[in-house]
Formats: C-alpha cells, structure tokens, sequence
C-alpha cells in the first residue's frame, strides 16, 4: 500500500473523460495507489512499460484463488458474492478470462488455429460480401443512420457467429444478450446467462451430431475438451467478438471523420489502411481498463513495490498514450505504424499470455469496414455530438448518427 493519497478513478471528472482522466494520473505517477472501479483499493497500471510489465509477468494473476489479502477470497466465492447463482459458476470459472497458466494456455491452444493469419485470410471475401451488403442498405436509407446499430454491430455480429458457428436465425437473441450484459442489471443478466448457456449447450451437441466446418465443429471434436469449456468457449468468443469489434468501428469511424487531413491521406494512399487501423486502435480503442488482476507475489513495477495480494488494474488507453512512448501521443498519425513497423508497443489489443486472440480477424475486419464506408459514402459525417456511457472499463458511444451525404 502507498502513503500517497488516494486517486479515486469512480471520480465524475474520470467517468465523464475516461481518456483526460487517466492522462493526468499518469502524468502524476506510472503506477500509483488508487481506488478502482469496484471500489476496492488498489494499484492502478498508466504508464505504457509498466502496463506491459504487468500484463506479461506471469506472477500477476487473473484468478486471485489461494492468494494472500483480498486474494484470499476464491474465485468461486467472487463471483457468488456478486450474486451469480451457483449453476453459473462452471461456465464463468471455464472462461479463458478467469484462467491462468497451463489451464487458460490448454484452451487457448483450443482455438488458436481458426485465428491464424492465414485462416483469417479466407475470410476477408466473406467480410467485404457482408459489408457490402450492409452499406447497400444504408445507401438505401434517408436522412441519418446510426452507425453503431445499422452498420458497425450488424457487421461484428455476422462475422463472429459465422466464424464460431451460431446460425444467423439465432444471432438476435445474441445482439439482445450483449446489450443486456453491458447495460450491467444484476436483474437481467442472470436469466441472460442462463438463457445463453443453455443455448450453447444445444448447439454444442448440434454440432457434435452434425459437424458443420465451423470452429465449434473443431472444438467438439477435440477429446480433451468438455461440454463446459466448449460453452464458456462460444460464450466468450461472441460476445468478445462483436461487442468490442463494434465500438472499434464506430470510435475509428468518428476519429476520421474528425480528422479530414487523415481520411484525405488514406485515399491518396490506400496502402495505409492497415498501419492506420493499427493507429486507431492505439488512439480510439474501445476499451480502456484490463480485466483486474493480482499479484501471486512481491514484484516491483516502475520503481514501486507490489506485495502479493494486491490488486492491479493497468490502464490500456493511458499506457496507448503515453508520451514518453510517443510522440504526439493524442493524434492519430496513419503513417505513424507504417513508419515504424507497428512495433511501437501499442496495447491496444492487451499484452502478454491473454493477449488478443481475434487481432488478426479484427484488424481485416476494421480494415475492409472503415475503408469501404469511405470509399462508398467520402462526405459521411456526424449528424451531432455522439452520447456517451460513463463506464470507466469502456469507450462506448451509443448514439453516433452520421449524414451518409
């Protein structure tokens, strides 16, 4: 514990301003004592070594389980506490984002190769068809569209469940269940939960008697994998999948059409595509905190000491702009990634053993999204300031209406 006073990142002046809030607190210390978003006291990660310090150690854990302090509390009894109802916990505890070491590295080794480069490739097709399809409807419509709805999560949605499996009659139920779970009512996510974990439970053996050539046909077929972990499995890779994907789209949408010099740049250059979609999510990411982690044991983080126990929060958008990593740290420059290789230690996409699985799915798909709306609609711009949701862990903006032409 530090004898600093006590940054409070619940404070309005961060909620309303995630991106200013946590600028000034780096600009104080890379990693100083805070309260965190759950309202328990811990250290909070800003400065961009320091958050890939912590994100790659394997001594900082995502399950506190067995831990000293907070972390003597288990995993199981965390949850319980949050009132999840005990039929639930096989599926939370089976999520990759619970597990650590040989565990989370068995399941991730699961599903690895449906996200290699090369399998992601033989997508691209399939996403510039869906695009098309979505920009076709929205060139239909008059007056404003909302971007987020009608383009960005229609588009998340069809790519990840037709990757994963999930047919499209059922990805509805899907849109409605990760609204739900982001809204975050106790009182509706519970049935949510119940109701998609049962789903899973169906397709899984839907897929078991009728292999369709989807990565869920592939991970029912491997013997080491239970019922649970395929469920926990589907779960996490469709609601990962088209929730964040979707306020990538419309964040890095806003940002250019902020920024005509840019958008001008990649028309001239449209060679700059993917160095740019790596540029934005290093400036308009939609998630700003990790998951909260613990430490297993004393370490030493940007000259201060951690004791084994504690909490540890990293920021991924303070440490994504931070200055001693980069120069005009706030501007999205698309030839900045291009220049230096995109090798300057963006967290954009997490860091370490929980590093993001989907990154070259989403960088095809943030790709052929973002250049195919400026290509079919150059003059698309905001219809008015977009609303916000003050959740400290996300950028999420809800009501981006663009002007088409």
């Amino acid at each position: 514990m530090s004898s600093e006073p006590v940054v409070d990142v619940r404070d309005p002046a961060v909620l309303d301003d995630p991106m200013g809030g946590y600028d000034r607190i780096l600009a104080e210390a890379p990693v100083r004592w805070a309260r965190l978003p759950n309202g328990e006291e811990g250290w909070l990660v800003t400065g961009s070594d320091a958050v890939r310090a912590v994100l790659s150690d394997p001594a900082v854990r995502n399950d506190p389980t067995g831990l000293p302090g907070r972390g003597a509390q288990t995993q199981e009894e965390t949850f319980l506490a949050l009132g999840t109802p005990p039929e639930h916990l096989p599926y939370l505890r089976a999520s990759l984002l619970s597990l650590d070491g040989a565990e989370h590295t068995r399941l991730r080794r699961s599903i690895l190769p449906a996200f290699s480069a090369s399998r992601v490739a033989t997508l691209r097709p399939r996403v510039q068809q869906i695009v098309d399809e979505l920009l076709e409807t929205l060139g239909a419509a008059k007056g404003t569209v909302d971007l987020l709805d009608d383009y960005a999560y229609p588009l998340a949605m069809a790519v990840v469940c037709e990757l994963v499996g999930v047919p499209e009659a059922d990805r509805p139920a899907w849109y409605r269940w990760g609204k739900i779970l982001v809204e975050g009512d106790p009182a509706r996510i519970t049935p949510a939960l119940g109701e998609m974990f049962a789903y899973c439970h169906a397709l899984v053996d839907r897929r078991r008697a009728e292999p369709a050539g989807d990565l869920l046909s592939d991970v029912v077929a491997q013997e080491d994998l239970t019922d649970v972990d395929a469920v926990a499995l589907v779960v996490f890779l469709v609601l990962a999948g088209h929730e964040t994907m979707a306020h990538l789209l419309s964040n890095a949408a806003l940002a250019l059409m902020r920024d005509p010099a840019q958008r001008d740049l990649l028309r001239a250059e449209p060679d700059l595509w993917p160095a740019a979609v790596r540029e934005l999510v290093r400036t308009d990411g939609p998630v700003q905190l990790a998951r909260l982690r613990y430490a297993a044991a004393d370490l030493e983080v940007g000259g201060v000491r951690i004791r084994a126990g504690d909490p540890v929060q990293a920021v991924l958008g303070a440490a994504n702009r931070d200055p001693a990593q980069f120069a005009c740290p706030h501007h999205a420059d698309v030839r900045r990634q291009a220049e230096h290789g995109g090798r300057e230690g963006s967290v954009g996409f997490g860091w370490g053993p929980h590093f993001c699985l989907g990154v070259a799915l989403a960088k095809v798909e943030a790709e052929v999204a973002l250049r195919s709306l400026f290509d079919r609609f150059p003059a698309v711009r905001p219809a008015g300031e977009p609303a916000w949701v003050p959740l400290p862990r996300a950028r999420h903006r809800v009501a981006l209406e663009v002007w088409l032409r």
